[in-house]
C-alpha cells in the first residue's frame, strides 16, 4: 500500500522551557505511520520548510528516516512553529502557532504524481493552512482520502466539512466529551453520507460513526500522562493501519488507543525510538 502524508512538517516549540522537539501534524502522523503500517507499506511525506536554519534541520532531519521517502521542499522564510505549554496532569495548550512557508504552499510535480498514484491519502486542516488544504483537496487522485479536522474542537466549520465531505473517506476529530452538539452535528453528517467520523474524546476514550452505526471504545490506562501531544496523529496512525488491515472499526478503535497510549507517557509528539 502506498500511503501519502500531506501537509504541515514543522517544530514544536515548549514554553517556558523554549525547547524544540519536533512537530507538524503531518510530521507526527508520518512517523507513527512507519511504525504502524507493514515493512511492505510505502510511506510518503509532502510538506515545505524553511532556510532558518536550525528549525529546519530539526523538522527535516526527524523525518528523513529508513521507510519514509520525504519530499519536503525548502522555501525562503520560516520553518513552521506551534508554541506549546504543557499543564500539570499532561494536557497540552497550543498558545501560538506561525505558519511560515505554509503561506506560500504549493505542489510540485513529483509531489502531485505522489497523491495521484497514492493508495491512501492523509492530510490535516486547521485555520492557518486552509491554503495548504484546499491545495491538497484539488490535485488529482484516485485513492482513499483520510482528513484531520484537527482544531474543531475551538473551530467547528461544517461549512468546510459540508464543502469537501463528497471526496473524504474518512474524517477523524479530536473533542472533549461535553461538547455533545458538536458530537450530534458530525453524527447527522455522517448519517447523510458513507464517510467514517472517528471522535477521539481523550480519557473518554473515542467513537466512530458509519451511517446510523456507532462503535465505542475505552481509553486505556496509564501509569502517568506527561504530554498529550501528539497523541491524536497517534490514535489515526493505529486506526488507520489496522481498517485498511482488516476493516473492523473496533479493531481499528482499539489500535488506536494503544499507540495513542503509549505516546502521552512522553515528551513531544513522537516517543522515541521510532
Amino acid at each position: 500500500m502506498k500511503i501519502v502524508c500531506a501537509g504541515d512538517c514543522g517544530v514544536d516549540l515548549y514554553l517556558p522551557s523554549k525547547r524544540y522537539y519536533p512537530g507538524g501534524i503531518t510530521a507526527n502522523f508520518t512517523k507513527q505511520a512507519r511504525r504502524c503500517f507493514g515493512d511492505d507499506d510505502q510511506i510518503y511525506i509532502i510538506s515545505a520548510i524553511g532556510d532558518d536554519g536550525e528549525a529546519a534541520q530539526l523538522a527535516y532531519n526527524s523525518t528523513n528516516l529508513p521507510g519514509i521517502e520525504c519530499h519536503i521542499h525548502t522555501l525562503k522564510g520560516k520553518t513552521p512553529i506551534q508554541y506549546i505549554e504543557v499543564a500539570e496532569g499532561g494536557e497540552k495548550k497550543f498558545a501560538k502557532y506561525e505558519r511560515g512557508v505554509l503561506g506560500d504552499f504549493i505542489l510540485q510535480s513529483n509531489q502531485i504524481e505522489l497523491i495521484k498514484t497514492a493508495d491512501l491519502i492523509v492530510t490535516p486542516v486547521y485555520q492557518q493552512i486552509h491554503n495548504v488544504f484546499d491545495v491538497i483537496m484539488s490535485a488529482p487522485h484516485s485513492g482513499k482520502v483520510i482528513v484531520d479536522f484537527s482544531d474543531f474542537a475551538s473551530h467547528p466549520d461544517f461549512d468546510l466539512l459540508n464543502k469537501y465531505i463528497g471526496k473524504i473517506d474518512i474524517c477523524f476529530f479530536g473533542l472533549e466529551s461535553h461538547q455533545l452538539d458538536l458530537i450530534n452535528h458530525i453524527s447527522l453528517v455522517a448519517n447523510a453520507s458513507n464517510t467514517l467520523m472517528v471522535i477521539t474524546l481523550g480519557a473518554e476514550g473515542s467513537i466512530a460513526i458509519k451511517g446510523r452505526n456507532t462503535h465505542r471504545c475505552s481509553a486505556l490506562d496509564v501509569e502517568k500522562i506527561v504530554d498529550t501531544t501528539g497523541a491524536g496523529d497517534a490514535f489515526a496512525a493505529g486506526f488507520l493501519a489496522s481498517f485498511t488491515k482488516d476493516g473492523s472499526i473496533d479493531n481499528a478503535l482499539r489500535a488506536g488507543a494503544k499507540i495513542g497510549a503509549k505516546t502521552i507517557q512522553h515528551l513531544g509528539a513522537v516517543p522515541p525510538p521510532l
